[in-house]
């Protein structure tokens, strides 16, 4: 009868703790404009105010270059300067959500 009441307990917290996990993103200094990482590729783990992000420079519709990575209070962004374009995606969606 004892294990019944700690059951949902249990079961309660272990959800709680999947909510809390941190996420796992790629993260790379410098992406070339066929998405393969030059500079910087290893992985990050986000802390409790981080997201997984994109971040992309274009020259009209063409990718230049990137970044991605972990972010802290990230916030998705689109920006126009002259002739480029900078696009800041961000995910917590599912680990490595921010693939190039």
């Amino acid at each position: 009868e004892m294990g019944k009441h700690l059951l949902l307990p249990l079961v309660i917290l272990s959800l709680l703790l999947g909510f809390l996990q941190a996420l796992y993103c790629f993260h790379c200094d410098r992406v070339n404009a066929s998405g393969v990482c030059v500079s910087g590729e290893r992985f990050c783990e986000t802390t409790a105010t981080e997201q997984c992000y994109v971040k992309k420079v274009y020259e009209g519709t063409t990718v230049l270059f990137g970044y991605q990575g972990c972010r802290n209070l990230c916030f998705p962004f689109m920006g126009c300067s002259h002739k480029y374009t900078v696009e800041l995606t961000c995910c917590n969606s599912s680990s490595f959500c921010n693939k190039f």
